[in-house]
């Protein structure tokens, strides 16, 4: 008998049904907040904390936690698409530390979030491995310990002999364990924390698509949002506000959970305990348990993952997930029961952009925060910015930073090629 396809839908989605509330009226207010993900929360929780008298407003054209922030695997880690080896390899040892401190500020933040204000959101505690897939990938592996190490983190290097440890196969070549790392379901977080946002006194409109942005605020139809402060916080859909149009693009992901797995299933896969797992192929997999004791995988590929359209169901990556899973745990069996697709932003180097706007001085914005540590931290660095001028990172993330490929070699290969191009530079040159 074949086994059934999964259901083409997010998971998180069928936890929690959405209740939006629509703008219509105008608004006349000091900050105006377009994007209700994880960035334009935090950015707004930030706010709130520096001058409780603040009238803020969060713009939202779906719903809190619609778009990548809501789909996410719910990694919380201050390793996205660089790890620290690669931070260090490119910016050198200090400004590398740095950029990690700042990302590890994110994954403070949430947790802190979490446990002030209580946030249901599945919570929970798993350090993380960073595992090699090959003998090559061992040396990324090996130099991500190394950087560790030297950086003054602790971390512990697992090889061949040693990595059924820690996870439930002999199929990897090692890895490197890192702690202080935890899970989340993002979007019921982001739903949690609009909640709590709306009792601080903070007004969210959902449903309501920002139209225009202008120097004294926002429009949305016809209706207008004076503000004093515009922050956009849209990861990779800056550009639709003429905000970084070569300098963001989006890469492509699939997600999928299984049905709930047995304890002792769990137990195998890993014998110390649930770990976040990601390997150190370029266009990575990476698996973690999840609600409801299911297994969360995550794949891709190059032909979806710099595509310019979203591909909303694919029995190529579905394949590529069962086959994974088949050749790293051949003992085990996986049926998958949801599977969807995600958007993250990034651009050519992997770091956010943000910045302020050169014409309408009252406008800020942040993209391409790939990870939820990372959105969480760009957020407050915007509220840090637009309250107390923060500009410590400024120079680092501005826009107009050179990257692998510049405009006109853009211009000659085409956006896709340029990004795919420039992110394997990041990750495999100096």
């Amino acid at each position: 008998m074949n086994e059934a396809s999964p259901k083409p839908e997010v998971y998180w989605y069928t936890l929690r049904k959405p209740k939006s509330t629509k703008l219509t009226e105008d608004l006349v207010i000091d900050v105006a907040i377009i994007g209700g993900g994880m960035a334009g929360l935090m950015c707004a929780q930030k706010l709130k904390s520096k001058n409780k008298n603040l009238k803020i407003a969060i713009i939202e054209s779906s719903f809190c936690g619609a778009g990548a922030s809501g789909k996410s695997s719910g990694f919380i880690t201050p390793d996205s698409e660089l790890e620290l080896a690669d931070l260090v390899r490119n910016y050198g040892k200090e400004e590398g530390k740095r950029i990690w401190e700042f990302v590890k500020k994110g994954v403070a933040s949430i947790r802190e979030t979490i446990e002030r204000r209580n946030i249901n959101c599945d919570y929970s505690i798993q350090d993380s491995l960073f595992i090699a897939n090959t003998a090559k990938g061992y040396k990324k592996v090996v130099e991500e310990y190394a950087a560790q190490h030297n950086c003054g983190y602790e971390a512990k290097l697992y090889d061949t002999t040693t990595i059924n440890q820690v996870i439930g196969t002999s199929n990897y070549v090692g890895a490197v364990h890192t702690t202080d790392t935890y899970g989340i379901i993002s979007y019921l977080y982001c739903q949690d924390l609009k909640d709590a946002l709306v009792r601080d006194g903070i007004m969210i409109y959902e449903e309501t698509p920002v139209s225009e942005i202008t120097a004294a605020g926002i429009k949305i139809g016809e209706r207008t949002v004076t503000a004093n402060k515009v922050i956009v916080c849209t990861d990779h859909f800056l550009p639709k506000f003429n905000i970084a149009k070569d300098e963001i693009y989006h890469a492509q992901t699939f997600l999928a959970v299984t049905k709930p797995l047995e304890e002792s299933v769990i137990k195998s896969l890993f014998p110390q305990g649930p770990k976040m797992v990601w390997d150190t192929d370029l266009i990575y997999q990476y698996f973690r348990i999840v609600e409801g004791n299911r297994l969360l995988m995550g794949a891709a590929s190059v032909l979806y993952t710099y595509a310019h359209n979203e591909k909303k169901f694919s029995p190529l990556i579905l394949k590529k997930m069962k086959n994974y899973l088949r050749k790293k745990f051949p003992n085990h069996t996986f049926d998958f029961e949801y599977f969807w697709p995600g958007f993250i932003g990034v651009s050519k180097d992997f770091l956010p952009i943000v910045g302020r706007d050169p014409v309408m001085k009252n406008v800020y914005y942040a993209g391409a925060g790939a990870g939820l540590p990372w959105a969480a931290a760009l957020g407050e660095y915007l509220a840090d910015k637009v309250f107390d001028h923060r500009d410590d990172f400024d120079t680092l993330f501005d826009i107009k930073r050179n990257y692998p490929i510049g405009h006109n070699g853009q211009v000659v290969l085409s956006k896709p090629v340029s990004f795919a191009i420039s992110h394997g530079v990041k990750k495999y040159f100096n």
